[in-house]
């Protein structure tokens, strides 16, 4: 069975903590221990992919609290289950907070998700169960992680359930902690050449009569607002925050007009300071060519953005960026509010906007604190 030195020692990095977390704070955000090598494993390794393929859930991220675990990943356990409730077939184990349930420890860079079984007393016997994206293919592992880990960047692991083959000597790539300097405009570059010629439809009078707005419809001075952005933007988006305001739609986050130049500024910084992008085939960001313009984002961390294919930005479709910004789903005939419409409507998941699991939940609106 492997352990974590020899898994550091194989990647050639040192077996000394470098990041710090308060695990009794950690472990009773869940309620649970958690298994002794995991902990060891956040401590000595930077955020980071093993193999190009797994990255460690750690405490604290996607903009959660630092004592937290779950943070984002707790929806998409809330997923699994209400999809369960239509395919029981699909989930073979019960899912944490259940007893003995699956419990996320890492995810791939398909948006796959790795568990442990979290059945017994002794979380450092607790093995590790693995499924593909549409949780059709489920595999068990003995464990511990930092074994399976070394597996994996040893060329053990035969890709089983995933259909994939790794390949190559053992390597682990750090995510940068500072992104590569790049001209970053303020504002959007809107009325670039678009992908398509397919026009979305503004659909807000049947997106409000799916899920009616709780509050009166609220003033906003666009006029303003699109002066300091330096260009319109479209209809939908505008009388989405009128009748909504910023807020959370299913479990989709649409961010208010003045977030906007943070968001689009930390996404193309995100895209570029990745070491394993390739600007020919993964998406582009805004201020690159026909860069998409982000909005929101999902709660399994895909962002959310406009196609600016023409002048009008009513023409613009839609895009999902995978969580490093490197694959991405193109809605280009949907507008924003025909895509939450779309998402929210539809039954058994099968409008999923790219993602492994899509929401299972009734249509709801969540207005930002």
């Amino acid at each position: 069975m492997g352990s974590v030195g020899v898994l550091a020692a194989r990647l050639g990095v040192e077996d000394n903590t470098v990041n710090q977390f308060d695990w009794a704070a950690v472990e009773s955000s869940i309620g649970l221990a958690l298994p002794d090598d995991y902990k060891h494993l956040v401590e000595i390794f930077p955020d980071g992919r093993f193999q190009a393929f797994v990255r460690l859930i750690r405490p604290g991220a996607v903009q959660s609290p630092p004592t937290e675990y779950l943070g984002y990943y707790a929806y998409r356990l809330e997923d699994m289950r209400g999809w369960r409730q239509k395919e029981p077939a699909r989930f073979p184990h019960p899912i944490f907070p259940e007893p003995g349930g699956l419990l996320p420890w890492g995810v791939s860079h398909r948006a796959d998700l790795f568990f442990w079984l979290t059945d017994g007393d002794d979380p450092n016997k607790w093995p590790v169960v693995l499924a593909d994206q549409r949780f059709e293919h489920w595999a068990s592992y003995e464990g511990p992680v930092c074994a399976f880990l070394d597996d994996v960047v040893s060329g053990r692991f035969d890709g089983t359930p995933f259909d994939i083959d790794l390949g190559g000597g053992p390597f682990f790539q750090p995510t940068p902690e500072e992104p590569v300097a790049a001209p970053t405009p303020s504002v959007p570059g809107w009325g670039q050449p678009g992908f398509t010629g397919e026009h979305p439809h503004d659909a807000t009078v049947a997106l409000t009569a799916l899920v009616p707005p709780a509050a009166p419809r609220r003033s906003i001075d666009w006029a303003v607002v699109q002066t300091e952005l330096g260009g319109a933007l479209p209809a939908d988006y505008r009388a989405f925050m009128e009748i909504y305001g910023p807020g959370t739609f299913c479990d989709i986050t649409i961010v208010a007009p003045e977030e906007l130049p943070g968001l689009i500024e930390r996404t193309y910084r995100k895209a570029v300071s990745n070491p394993m992008r390739l600007p020919q085939v993964c998406v582009q960001v805004f201020p690159e060519p026909n860069g998409m313009i982000p909005w929101g984002w999902t709660a399994d961390g895909w962002t959310c953005g406009w196609l600016p294919s023409e002048e009008d930005p009513d023409t613009w479709g839609t895009v999902l960026a995978d969580p490093d910004v490197l694959g991405h789903k193109v809605h280009a005939g949907h507008s924003l509010s025909s895509l939450l419409l779309e998402y929210a409507a539809t039954e058994e998941g099968t409008f999923a906007l790219g993602r492994s699991t899509p929401w299972q939940g009734p249509p709801r609106f969540v207005p930002l604190s």
